[in-house]
Parts: C-alpha cells; structure tokens; sequence
C-alpha cells in the first residue's frame, strides 16, 4: 500500500460490495461528502462509474467481489485498499448495520487512519486459479477414496 503524503490530496471512495448492488460514499480531500449512492456490482458497471476519473483511494472489505473489484480498478487508474473485514470493529461492533454507513465508514478510515482497515494484497489471478484447481482436486480426490472406501 503507497503511502499518501499530506501533498496528495484526493477523493476517497468507500465501497460496501454487496452480491447484486453496492454502495459508495465518495470524500472530498477535506473529508465533506460529495456523493453516495448505489451500483450494480458488476464489471461494466463499475467500469461506467471510474473509468475516466482522476485516480482516487477506493477502499472495500475483502470478500467474494474483492479480488476483481481490486483489479479492476488499479487497471482503471485507482489505489485500492482492501480492508481485512475480520479486523474491521468500528463497523462489524455496529448493532445498526447499514450498508450506506459502512461506505462511509470505510471512506473515512481510507481518508484519515488506514492502518485501522488491516489491509491486506489479493493474490494474483494465477494463483487465485492455480489454487482452484488444486482444491478441486483435492476434493475429487477424497470423494474417489471415500467411495472406494465404501465398497
């Protein structure tokens, strides 16, 4: 993760993924909300809403989406820091849970205390594959011997 100096100003977007829709909270440089809403979570999608912006932190928990978000937005120009979700209190202590609270929450954290979010890197997508195709594997393996097993 690059560390940004007081020099870097920029927006901030917290993004709470979600299966079908996500939220996001976008801060200005001065931590002052300047847009939130909803997207679909999907590439075309997210595509529309950064592709052509200038580069911005966007931060989102790790999760099923994490790791294509990740790429898909560093190859859009963005920073992007995913937030070890175990590790994340302030938002999973929160008896109020609420997806548009959590993208803001996320953008304020990415804006004024990232170490609070754990980040963590995603693997590359060979080895998210490779790693696939081992479990796979794997699985097809203790199936065959459970059922000759059983024989």
């Amino acid at each position: 993760m690059k560390k940004t100096t007081t020099q870097e100003r920029r927006m901030v977007v917290g993004l709470d993924l979600g299966d079908r829709y996500s939220m996001f909270c976008t801060l200005d440089p001065d931590g002052e909300v300047v847009e939130e809403g909803r997207i679909a979570t999907t590439k075309e999608a997210l595509r529309r809403k950064f592709e052509g912006t200038e580069p911005m932190l966007v931060v989102f928990e790790v999760g099923t989406h994490s790791p294509w978000v990740d790429r898909l937005l560093q190859s859009l120009g963005h920073e992007t820091l995913v937030a070890n979700a175990g590790k994340v209190a302030l938002i999973y202590r929160n008896e109020r849970k609420h997806d548009r609270k959590d993208a803001h929450s996320l953008a304020e954290l990415g804006q004024f205390k990232p170490s609070l979010l754990h980040p963590i890197q995603h693997r590359s997508e060979e080895t998210q594959a490779a790693r696939a195709l081992v479990r796979s594997r794997d699985a097809l393996v203790r199936s065959r011997t459970g059922f000759i097993r059983d024989k």
